[in-house]
């Protein structure tokens, strides 16, 4: 299916069961892409270094299409990649390979979500709202501490504190040109695991 609106992630994890180091984030509209050629592309990522086997990565797609009113379809993609694999640690070429992934696919997409840099409002709820959606924090416990604007690369950089006295990091605006890529992150070495899945209910 090629959908009128595409999410697609990229998530830097130690391990399945942690919370993501990074998550780079795209929001796309109309691109021209089947769902299967998306992963094709975001699999080539895991190769990026030039080791003899890939990092360790998982992805998972999603998609679906609305008939409320008007008809819609979408698609939500995430890729999560091992950033220790062999013992190494994801450098820079992995964030090259995701740019430049990145940058092909929105050549294929027919327009972008935003045609141009948001304000520093909406930017900030942009934020908050790619926070909540990859480290289940709720944008409410959010407080702003930092804004740095750089109106030349066309980007925000975001601190911002939790309740629980966590920081976290957003950069809306993380490619140039793409004002609807968004880089997330969580602030220090020792990122927090994943809640325990419910157990099944064995039941009545």
């Amino acid at each position: 299916m090629k959908a009128q609106e595409s999410h697609i992630s990229v998530a830097l994890v130690r391990d399945l069961a942690h919370y993501p180091h990074e998550v780079w984030d795209l929001r796309l509209g109309q691109l021209d892409m089947f769902t299967e050629e998306v992963i094709e592309e975001l699999d080539r990522i895991a190769w990026a270094e030039g080791n003899e086997y890939p990092n360790y990565s998982a992805i998972s797609a999603k998609t679906g299409k609305f008939n409320w009113g008007a008809s819609s379809s979408f698609s939500e993609i995430l890729m999560e990649l091992s950033t220790n694999a062999g013992g190494a640690v994801v450098g820079g070429a992995v964030i090259l390979c995701i740019k430049s992934t990145y940058e092909k696919l929105i050549s294929r997409a027919r327009g972008d979500v935003w045609k141009s840099m948001p304000s520093v409002e909406e930017a900030v709820g942009i934020g908050k709202s790619r926070l909540n959606r990859h480290y289940d924090v709720a944008v409410e416990k959010l407080t702003l501490i930092r804004t740095d604007v750089d109106a030349e690369a066309q980007c925000y950089e975001f601190e911002f504190t939790h309740e629980d006295g966590r920081k976290f990091k957003a950069i809306v605006g993380a490619i140039k040109g793409i004002p609807s890529c968004t880089r997330v992150s969580a602030e220090g070495a020792n990122v927090m695991p994943r809640p325990a899945p419910e157990p099944p209910d064995s039941g009545n």
